[in-house]
């Protein structure tokens, strides 16, 4: 033992380069964190743009309910002054009720 202790005073001490045996796994996990990163993110984007859809059509819905509410309110104006036949009334009545109720049903499903 001695002579070992002495030897190695002689040699002095000598660093050895030992090659990483995690590096590939860090890599791995560095990888798949990003990748799982990226989806979350592509995820809430595609989130963001489905609400943002939804809201529009809901409000081209309620836009639409408007004007068949005026439509309807023109033809019974129309109908008071005698401006419009009453068989034509009733057909345009009948067909803007139905139009209002199609929207209305749709207002009613979406939310």
């Amino acid at each position: 033992m001695t002579l070992l202790l002495l030897f190695l005073q002689v040699e002095g001490t000598r660093t050895v380069d030992v090659p990483n045996a995690m590096g590939a796994h860090t890599w791995f996990i560095i990888l798949a964190v990003g990748a799982f990163l990226l989806w979350s993110l592509s995820y809430s984007i595609e989130l963001h743009k489905e609400a943002l859809a939804r809201k529009k059509g809901r409000e081209d819905l309620v836009h639409r309910k408007e004007e068949l509410i005026d439509q309807i309110a023109n033809l019974e104006t129309q109908k008071e002054s005698g401006a419009i036949a009453e068989k034509k009334y009733k057909q345009d009545l009948k067909d803007l009720k139905f139009h209002l109720a199609k929207v209305l049903e749709k207002l009613g499903t979406k939310v």
